[in-house]
């Protein structure tokens, strides 16, 4: 019994180190900001950009991927005051092996004046369940930062595109990593605006929303 409890503590200990030492190789190869999911100066210009033109229309902006809440906490910063941010993560990554709960815990600590405020929402859910369960106005913008695979990227385009959203934007578009760059050039076959150097903004016009 005595080994096994050792056995267990060592392989627990194998674990945390391993999970250490995968966020000391992200530091060093991405640098503080990226890994921490925050954004050059550069592309928080866009991104202040972006919010201000979804302002020209009603609905929420939703952001699907909150990570920390740094993106979170901009965009409630300078969206127009009737609309609020609804960021949506299930927080099953982080790059500094919190587990979810505490990963969860400090993005709220780190959005608690927004939440508080009612500027933000934070939804706890995968990107899959949070639209199809989503019956709130078309959002005025969607932003895609959380799955960076193909399928779930093209998905939520998909969805943003059948929804009538007037402004469709995300990140990492034409990174070599993940499958952004495929699932947009197929579902924007026209073209796309980007902009900054991590940041990659998708731009479609204003798709008309009849009622029935």
């Amino acid at each position: 019994m005595k080994r096994l409890i050792k056995i267990l503590r060592l392989l627990k200990n194998q674990r945390s180190f391993r999970a250490a030492l995968s966020t000391q190789l992200v530091f060093f190869k991405e640098g503080e900001s990226y890994a921490l999911g925050g954004l050059t100066t550069e592309e928080e210009r866009q991104i202040v950009q972006l919010v201000k033109a979804a302002g020209r229309h009603t609905g929420p902006i939703i952001e699907i991927g909150t990570l920390f809440g740094l993106t979170t906490s901009l965009m409630a910063a300078v969206a127009d005051k009737s609309q609020r941010v609804i960021s949506v993560d299930n927080f099953c990554w982080n790059p500094v092996g919190l587990t979810p709960a505490m990963h969860e815990y400090f993005t709220r600590k780190i959005l608690r004046t927004e939440l508080e405020s009612y500027r933000v929402e934070l939804v706890v859910s995968g990107s899959e369940e949070f639209r199809s369960c989503y019956r709130g106005e078309i959002p005025a913008m969607v932003f895609c930062d959380a799955d960076h695979s193909y399928s779930a990227v093209k998905e939520e385009i998909q969805w943003a595109k059948v929804l009538g959203v007037p402004l469709i934007c995300g990140h990492d578009y034409r990174n070599n990593r993940f499958g952004v760059t495929q699932a947009v050039d197929e579902e924007f076959p026209e073209g796309v605006e980007f902009s900054g150097v991590a940041l990659r903004l998708v731009k479609v016009q204003l798709l008309v929303h009849v009622q029935s």
